[in-house]
This record gives structure tokens, C-alpha cells and sequence, in this order.
């Protein structure tokens, strides 16, 4: 792992260049993300099913960004100093609010999937945390740059490509599941996609490739190729 690039994301650098990615309902909770964050990788929260099932609706929001202080507080006593990551998927009915909580209480890394996040830049606003949208191609890495840079003067602190064999809520139809495109072919696409933004902004975009990365050699190839 040591001739592998560490992975740089603005003024964040993780020493070994892998994400643990959020899974709800708490598989990835503040123990994974610790364990993972004190290897040396990025940790991922998962903001979702956090909330106790037996919280009236009426108490829903506000429970849920207490549940996430609280798993970032864990985070951090078992991991103190090392960066940690929030994932909230856009389908959440209280996804501002939880974008909002983990930017104010300090992630340094917030993760957004399962839509496009439009107006994540907004929810961000005077906080240190940087924001990760996830993308399944180049077009949708393209429409987060542009809309990003025109309604909030922003650009993305890096982008995640989930692959057709990545796990989770995926932009692809089920034809595309079944025959799936190389991650390397999508991965170009993205990269071409945000290399004018780059120029523009004087400053490196990563992209973060996922799904179907099995090994060591999986993540060599991949970063050889364009990937951080």
C-alpha cells in the first residue's frame, strides 16, 4: 500500500487511498468508521436509519441529526484527529436537515447519492466541510459542475463514481446491471467530463471510482488511470 498515492481532496489527505462506503441503517456505524479511519482510510457515517423506530413523526427530524451527533461523537473519541465522512442519500425526507447538522457539527467530508444533489452548496455554507457528489456517469458529473458553479459559485471537493456493480441506490437501468460497462470506460467519461472545470478553477477535482474494485490490484489499475 505504500506505493499507492495517497488520496488528496483540498486540504484533506488520507494516507491510504480507499472510502469505506456509508451503509445505512448503522452497518456503517461509529465502529467500522473508526477502525477504518485509524488504518489509515476514510470512514464513511451513514446518516440514514438512525432514528429509533419508535420516534413519532412529529420528533422524526429532530431525533435523527441528535442519532448523528451522537455517531460522530463516537466517531471521534475512537478515532480522535482522523477525518471523518457523512453519506446522506437526496431520497431522504430530512436530507437538508441531516447535510445541514453534519456540516455545522464538522465533517470534514459529506457524501450525496441516490439523486442529485442541486443545491447541496447552499446547506454547506460557512462551514469547513467539504461535499462529495455521487455520479454514475460523466453526464451527471457535468450537470453538478455547471449548476454547482452558476447558483452557488462552487465546484465539488471531489466526485464519486459508483460503477454498475456497486452496491446501494444506483443510476442505471436494469439492462445496464445486467450487461455492465468496465468502471475504466465510465471513469474516462468522468474524468473528460470535469477536466474543463479543473482548468477553469486551477485546481484538481478527484474522482473516487466504485463498485467492482475487488484488490489490491483492482485499486493500482484504477488509479494508474486517472482515479485518486
Amino acid at each position: 500500500m505504500s506505493t499507492l498515492p495517497p488520496l488528496v481532496i483540498g486540504d484533506l489527505t488520507i494516507p491510504v487511498p480507499i472510502i469505506q462506503g456509508g451503509m445505512g441503517v448503522r452497518i456503517g456505524g461509529f465502529n467500522l468508521v473508526a477502525a477504518v479511519a485509524n488504518a489509515g482510510g476514510l470512514g464513511t457515517l451513514s446518516g440514514m436509519g438512525l432514528c429509533p423506530v419508535e420516534t413519532k413523526a412529529r420528533d422524526f427530524k429532530r431525533v435523527c441529526n441528535e442519532e448523528l451527533v451522537k455517531e460522530m461523537d463516537r466517531c471521534r473519541e475512537l478515532a480522535p484527529g482522523k477525518p471523518l465522512a457523512i453519506n446522506v442519500m437526496v431520497a431522504a425526507t430530512n436530507w437538508e436537515e441531516l447535510v445541514r447538522t453534519a456540516a455545522e457539527h464538522g465533517a470534514d467530508l459529506i457524501v450525496s447519492g441516490a439523486g442529485l444533489p442541486l443545491d447541496m452548496p447552499r446547506h454547506v455554507e460557512g462551514t469547513n466541510a467539504k461535499i462529495a457528489p455521487i455520479v454514475s456517469s460523466g453526464r451527471a458529473a457535468a450537470i453538478l459542475c455547471r449548476v454547482w458553479r452558476k447558483n452557488h459559485q462552487r465546484l465539488p471537493d471531489a466526485i464519486i463514481l459508483e460503477g454498475p456493480r456497486a452496491g446501494g441506490h444506483l443510476g442505471f437501468t436494469i439492462e445496464e446491471l445486467e450487461n455492465p460497462r468496465p468502471l475504466e470506460d465510465l471513469l474516462d467519461e468522468v474524468l473528460a467530463a470535469v477536466a474543463p472545470y479543473e482548468r477553469q478553477a486551477g485546481r484538481r477535482i478527484p474522482v473516487i471510482a466504485a463498485g467492482g474494485i475487488y484488490d489490491g490490484e483492482d485499486i493500482a489499475r484504477l488509479i494508474a488511470r486517472g482515479a485518486a
